[in-house]
């Protein structure tokens, strides 16, 4: 009786150290260690994305975003402890971008902390002006408002347009006692200023 107690016993001890050895492997295994494998996403957050083009790099690995995006992945997981090092491969078209908390060792925190902002390219809008002889011309383009002074030959808005954005120069208040008309008043914004934008004033009728 003594003999088959003793062998239930060991058998059981086997179960238990068996079963043990599967938890820890497991565990092992979801905390990055056991074989090694990468099992952590390196990405993060966009900010400012309206272009595309954006190519990221982290070794020899790439990754492109398209325009609009607010995220980003990387294909491939990486191991608990590596090295990462995210860079701008290719910027956006007319875009400037730049990374931030690009690099480190590789945890399950900073992996997807890493953060992108872009801002796309802005020129000025500008051009001539002829005939004025009074004070009190302002031109508007959306909320950006451009204050022409009497005697002036051209004017220019302070704030940049965005590339690819749409302008439209209209006259918010004419001169007093002129009537001042805009010629080539709407367009796109091409990749560079846009200095033609003519105004014409003449005396009231």
């Amino acid at each position: 009786m003594a003999l088959i107690v003793e062998i239930e016993f060991n058998m059981k001890s086997m179960f238990v150290r068996a079963g043990s050895g599967l938890l820890c492997a497991a565990v092992l295994s979801a905390c990055g260690g056991g074989d090694g494998n990468g099992n952590l996403l390196l990405g993060g957050s966009i900010t400012g994305l309206s272009k595309p083009g954006l190519v990221l790099q982290n070794g020899d690995q790439t990754t492109e975003v398209g325009a609009g995006a607010s995220s980003f992945y990387f294909p491939n997981l990486i191991a608990p402890d590596a090295s990462f090092d995210v860079k701008i491969k290719t910027d956006a078209t007319a875009s400037k971008c730049e990374v931030v908390n690009g690099s480190g060792k590789a945890n399950y925190y900073n992996t997807q902390q890493v953060v992108v902002r872009c801002t796309t390219d802005s020129y000025q809008l500008g051009g001539t002006v002829s005939g004025l002889t009074a004070d009190g011309l302002v031109l508007a383009n959306g909320a950006s408002t451009a204050g022409v002074v009497k005697g002036s030959t051209s004017f220019l808005f302070t704030g940049k347009v965005f590339d690819g954005a749409n302008y439209g120069v209209t006259v918010l208040a004419q001169p007093a006692g002129q009537v001042c008309t805009v010629a080539n008043a709407t367009g796109t914004m091409p990749s560079g200023d846009v200095l033609t934008v003519a105004v014409s004033c003449q005396p009231a009728a």
